[in-house]
């Protein structure tokens, strides 16, 4: 909370009695801030039954009792298992199967079966093989970066009802995946491609390393392109594997000092990652697909030697970019068998697109050829995706679905026919309006001619299933009650058959998760409906939530405002903007949440804001394509003008507005003191971009080109004019192993503070804490240290607390 501290003494006298009476005030307000503080941030600060309605308290939000469950659903969609769901109970580790259309359940494998060397497994993840006799189960897992990890992976076997080790003692794997048919499993160990039918391990690749990965992501492909842990596509019939071979020999090396002592080692350690930062040499990428029957590697995408058993139908120069000017960005099978492969590659700044297609032909032979050579007119960046599906194939045409920008700038679905013999495409819009369909939410089932696909048709604000029949273009959502106009937020996924899916509601009640069958609507089977929380906050005075417009730069922006329990608009109440603002992000929707901002409104009586600015997703392209070239502009006037709006009314205290944001959000609330507008009056950055030379390539190229191609662009978004700081209450917080927005950025801007001879402000680091600020519980002390920030604040003039006078109300 923040408040004008006293006015400055009058004479030299007056000041040394001020100073004295400051220091007793000092004291006497410290002690009434920390009792106040304590008792609202601690759990047990009340006698409150469980019949009482009360607040959300501190410790609430750490506590997983708060928190929705949503379950990991594992198929088992073959021979006897058709239609059933197969569950971990953790207490006893047994595997249960449930049939969503019974809803009976039964025992699989006991927890007593799936032990080795006298110890229980700690299972990450498990599958089942095509045939359902084996379950490839992965235990132990170890967490490498976001989404990838390395674990010890085991094979079950049903009918000797014995667990066995994929691979020796010791050994672990960063990915491996069954074949869609048969009894085959594709693994990476230590960067290297293996097969295996589970009798013999074939090495599929030899020259992995700690700079080459083979059907792995390094980190920037992992973290900004492929947005999973693996870079492998087994054709429909298993019959072939492609997979990305990555170089990262060129790109920089990023050291990350490890200070926690290990053994008897009193020097800090470091972790070295290849990080490309932007303008910086990328992983070279290469295509490469593995004949399981022939046992061919072929060289499908590269600068090596095309294989003997390939060949560009219309040249290397018409089909590829350089090798240092390459992304490939999406691979998909073509087909029902294995001879048709489709992938996409951009350049490294991603406003040019080449779309391939390789054939094979009597087995062995194969060519490779261009689609189409796609670059937008706006000159923005092209949205990447992995939404390619395959419908049908003849002898001479290709149907499939992909997911592109229309001509009215929104991303929707088309159908597209490739005649093979002329390499020609005919496009069918099977959506369109200014709304958008989200990025891989699309799923084809051509059995039953049928398209589903998540969008925002009904509002950006809301996310609703759609289904849309191939035959007769009826389009239908799934989702929406009949004549009833209820906002609501669902995520969902399929069975491998396309028979079931599960439905992920997401809000703005609590979240369910429920399985229906896609022909008859009477199916339904409640997975989690967490009413556990749901009894529990039955209890609690909940914050209410509003959903306006407001206007800034001629375009209409979306906000969210978060109001207190028992909202008086005679009253003024503090206000905290929550920020993110990042390119093709969105914060503003119908999604349930109980967070560290429901805490502020609920027992802080804090008002919380949140806008998307110019630049974020799913309101079309010309909204988001504003912000290219210069990053951290009209995305801080944006939150400026909405300040501004907010300080004029008549229930904020204009004197107590602040703004935070953690990553992108971070980078956007120094942007926004640096303004120096005099709106925030406090400000808090988490892990901020401080300065865009310093993050990955793959995602600043994106939207601000090269440094060499945009130098004043890189300037203007550097956090670098330090005045603004001088007149804000700043706190600056970082992990020291950060390995996505690197400490580097908070250490140079502490150094721009420092020459500057800025005072107002405060660094707090974390040890060896990622970007997630996770390690030795460092997350909850983090938002502590946030809280108690805005509860107290210094005048660095005579060093006196300010007190709020209506604190006591809490």
């Amino acid at each position: 909370m923040i408040l004008t501290s006293p006015p400055p003494p009058q004479n030299a006298q007056r000041g040394k009695t001020w100073l004295c009476f400051g220091f007793f005030v000092f004291l006497l307000s410290g002690w009434l801030i920390w009792l106040i503080v304590m008792q609202n941030l601690s759990p047990d600060a009340t006698n409150e039954d469980e019949t009482t309605v009360k607040h959300i308290d501190f410790n609430d939000i750490f506590n997983t009792d708060y928190t929705p469950k949503r379950p990991r659903i594992t198929w088992a969609n073959d021979g006897n298992l058709t239609g059933h769901i197969a569950l971990l109970d953790r207490a006893t580790n047994n595997l249960l199967v449930q049939h969503v259309d019974t809803k009976k359940a039964q025992l699989l494998v006991k927890g007593s079966q799936l032990v080795m060397n006298n110890r229980s497994l700690s299972i990450d993840h498990f599958s089942f093989s095509q045939d359902q006799k084996h379950i490839l189960l992965s235990a132990n897992a170890s967490k490498v970066w976001q989404r990838s990890k390395v674990s010890t992976m085991y094979v079950y076997n049903r009918a000797r009802q014995h667990l066995s080790l994929l691979l020796e003692p010791g050994v672990t794997v960063s990915f491996a995946q069954w074949s869609p048919t048969g009894r085959h499993i594709a693994y990476v160990r230590e960067n290297n491609l293996y097969v295996t039918d589970l009798a013999t391990h074939t090495q599929i690749t030899h020259d992995g390393s700690d700079t080459v990965f083979n059907g792995i992501p390094d980190w920037v492909y992992e973290e900004e392109l492929l947005n999973q842990d693996h870079a492998l596509w087994w054709s429909p019939d298993g019959n072939r594997l492609a997979y990305l071979r990555l170089d990262a020999s060129q790109v920089p090396v990023l050291h990350l000092p490890i200070y926690e002592e290990s053994a008897n080692d009193i020097y800090p350690s470091e972790q070295a990652i290849r990080y490309p930062k932007a303008g910086q040499a990328n992983p070279m990428a290469t295509l490469h697909v593995y004949s399981l029957e022939t046992a061919i590697d072929s060289v499908v995408l590269g600068n090596a030697t095309v294989a003997a058993t390939l060949s560009p139908t219309n040249g290397q120069s018409q089909t590829d970019f350089d090798v240092d000017d390459r992304l490939v960005v999406d691979v998909a099978w073509m087909t029902d068998d294995s001879d048709v492969l489709l992938f996409k590659q951009t350049n490294r700044v991603q406003d040019l697109q080449i779309t391939n297609i390789v054939q094979w032909h009597n087995g062995t032979n194969a060519t490779l050829s261009t689609l189409s050579k796609d670059a937008p007119l706006d000159r923005g960046w092209l949205d990447q995706g992995m939404n390619m599906r395959f419908v049908s194939r003849t002898n001479d045409t290709l149907v499939f679905v992909d997911w592109l920008n229309n001509d009215q700038g929104y991303m929707h679905l088309a159908q597209l026919t490739l005649r093979l013999d002329e390499m020609a495409i005919d496009r069918v819009w099977l959506t369109s309006g200014p709304w958008e369909i989200q990025d891989r939410s699309v799923v084809v089932d051509p059995i039953r001619q049928k398209v589903y696909f998540i969008s925002t048709e009904r509002s950006p604000l809301e996310r609703h299933l759609y289904m849309l029949s191939l035959a007769t273009a009826e389009k239908t959502c799934m989702t929406c009650p009949d004549d009833i106009d209820l906002t609501a937020f669902y995520e969902a996924t399929f069975s491998p058959d396309k028979s079931y899916y599960v439905l992920h509601y997401q809000g703005p009640d609590v979240p369910v998760t429920t399985i229906h069958h896609v022909d008859d609507s009477k199916i339904e089977l409640t997975v989690q409906a967490n009413d556990g929380l749901k009894q529990k906050l039955a209890n609690f005075d909940l914050p209410t939530k509003r959903y306006v417009t407001i206007t800034s730069g001629g375009r209409e922006l979306h906000v969210e405002e978060q109001l207190p329990p028992g909202f008086d608009a005679t009253q003024k109440y503090p206000v905290l903007f929550r920020v993110y603002g990042g390119p093709n992000s969105q914060s503003v929707t119908h999604e349930f949440q109980l967070d560290w901002h429901t805490f502020l409104s609920s027992k802080l009586q804090y008002i919380v804001v949140t806008v998307d600015g110019r630049g974020t997703g799913n309101r079309g392209r010309d909204f988001r394509m504003d912000v290219r070239g210069r990053l951290g502009t009209l995305e801080a006037v944006d939150q400026l003008n909405a300040a501004r709006h907010w300080s004029q009314l008549k229930y904020v205290d204009a004197s107590r507005i602040s703004i935070w944001g953690w990553s992108f959000g971070g980078f956007l609330v120094a942007k926004c003191i640096e303004a120096n507008q005099g709106i925030f009056k406090a400000g808090m950055a988490v892990a901020p971009v401080t300065d865009w030379r310093y993050y990955d390539s793959v995602y600043t190229e994106r939207y601000m080109l090269t440094p060499d191609m945009n130098p004043e662009g890189y300037q203007r978004s550097a956090v670098t004019n330090m005045t603004g700081f001088a007149n804000t209450k700043f706190l600056l917080v970082h992990g020291t192993a950060d390995d996505n927005v690197h400490f580097q950025n908070t250490a140079i801007l502490v150094d721009r503070l420092t020459r500057a001879s800025i005072h107002s402000y405060r660094v707090q680091f974390y040890t060896d804490s990622n970007h997630f600020i996770e390690h030795h519980e460092a997350n909850a002390n983090m938002y502590y240290l946030l809280t108690d920030f805005l509860w107290e604040r210094y005048d660095s003039s005579c060093f006196e607390p300010w007190l709020t006078p209506n604190l006591s109300r809490f």
